[in-house]
């Protein structure tokens, strides 16, 4: 409990960092996927032409995209196939059942990297072999018990943070939302939506009644599933990927609710639509997401490339900028963890990662260790969105 409640307050202060990040144009260096490769470089070509990685995520989220992809494949010389899912639990269920022989690396919210882990189905990592690792922030590294275990083995690297706050469209919505329990007014009734994910629900549940998600398992799980089920009353629907986000707010369906930073940005960008961002005082949805290598793969160099490649401070900013020169398109934006790329966030990049405003307090994804516990809460998120 010390460790995660360490683990937000300094989570708190990454973000205030980057709200005071350095000058606009300070533009960190960059450098190519594989430059620091322990692999050998096959003679006239590239390290791993004819190889084929498979990685795991969820669809659009920034991995797919071709300053992501491509700029592996093209530096590495290997494809790249995205295999994606609508929840962890579908994930994990797809590595018990054999997915584990075709899956080679996977993204993990920080309150599942260690249930992986326990059953099995992510590999301890050699940091030796991740030269990218030592330019993540030091408030992201080394954290149990999402990437360490008590023994101190390493078994996941960060990828991103921030928040899932509540958005809303003064279009449709002619009063202010400041809190969570506003999502419960009448008049908001079959247009709001939020994730379809069992850490977001407990979260938003556990504000909603009252409860501390820092400490879930002292919470009143019978008073949060009340306000859940007062909450699913209101509900649009769930959504799982950045489009069932962005579609029905474009239609004017979906007035309020949870929302990730990426479509937030793209929404607030679109001249066709309104969109405002509130950061409720009794707390917002905060997480931090990893990246792990499946036990038993047999791509593991390959799988260490990507898992440092998707830390490095090239990728890292094209995340947070939404720019690639080499890759150029429409991108969404999303809040890095290498401390060069942090430094260098200008004002409006700050205001697209919902880092301006600032939250006045994080609910990370809580991690339950009581496996009894656990399965009581995981019963409450499938009663939720059934």
């Amino acid at each position: 409990m010390k460790k995660i409640l360490a683990m937000m307050l300094a989570l708190v202060m990454a973000l205030s960092l980057a709200a005071c990040g350095g000058p606009a144009g300070n533009s960190p260096a960059t450098e190519k996927p594989g430059a620091e490769t322990s692999a050998s470089v096959n003679e006239g070509g590239l390290p791993y032409e004819g190889h084929t990685l498979y990685v795991a995520n969820w669809q659009g989220y920034n991995s797919d995209q071709a300053y992501c992809e491509k700029a592996f494949e093209d530096a590495t010389g290997a494809q790249v196939e995205h295999v994606y899912f609508n929840s962890y639990d579908e994930l994990m269920t797809t590595l018990l059942t054999g997915g584990n022989k075709t899956i080679d690396a996977v993204v993990l919210s920080n309150n599942y990297t260690q249930w992986f882990h326990d059953d099995g189905l992510i590999s301890d990592l050699d940091a030796s072999k991740l030269p990218n690792y030592e330019k993540i922030a030091d408030v992201y590294k080394d954290q149990a018990p999402y990437a360490v275990d008590d023994a101190g083995s390493l078994f996941a690297v960060p990828w991103c943070s921030g928040t899932s706050s509540i958005a809303y469209n003064p279009d449709y919505v002619d009063f202010e939302i400041e809190h969570w329990s506003d999502l419960l007014d009448p008049r908001l009734k079959g247009h709001v939506m939020v994730l379809n994910g069992d850490g977001d629900s407990w979260v938003i549940g556990c504000l909603l009644a009252g409860e501390d998600s820092n400490d879930i398992e002292n919470a009143d799980i019978e008073k949060v599933r009340a306000s859940l089920n007062e909450l699913k009353g209101q509900l649009l629907g769930f959504w799982s990927t950045n489009d069932e986000q962005i579609m029905p707010w474009m239609a004017g369906d979906f007035w309020a609710g949870e929302i990730w930073s990426g479509p937030y940005s793209q929404l607030l960008h679109d001249s066709s639509t309104n969109i405002k961002l509130v950061h409720p005082e009794e707390g917002t949805v905060g997480f931090i997401d990893y990246w792990a290598i499946v036990e038993g793969t047999d791509e593991q160099d390959l799988a260490y490339e990507w898992l440092d490649w998707i830390m490095s401070a090239e990728q890292q900013t094209s995340m947070a900028t939404g720019i690639s020169e080499a890759y150029p398109g429409e991108y969404m934006t999303y809040t890095p963890v290498n401390a060069e790329v942090i430094e260098a966030l200008t004002p409006e990049q700050k205001i697209d990662l919902q880092l301006d405003p600032m939250p006045t307090t994080i609910k990370l994804l809580p991690y339950i260790a009581d496996p009894a516990v656990k399965d009581q809460w995981v019963d409450l998120y499938q009663e939720f969105v059934s």
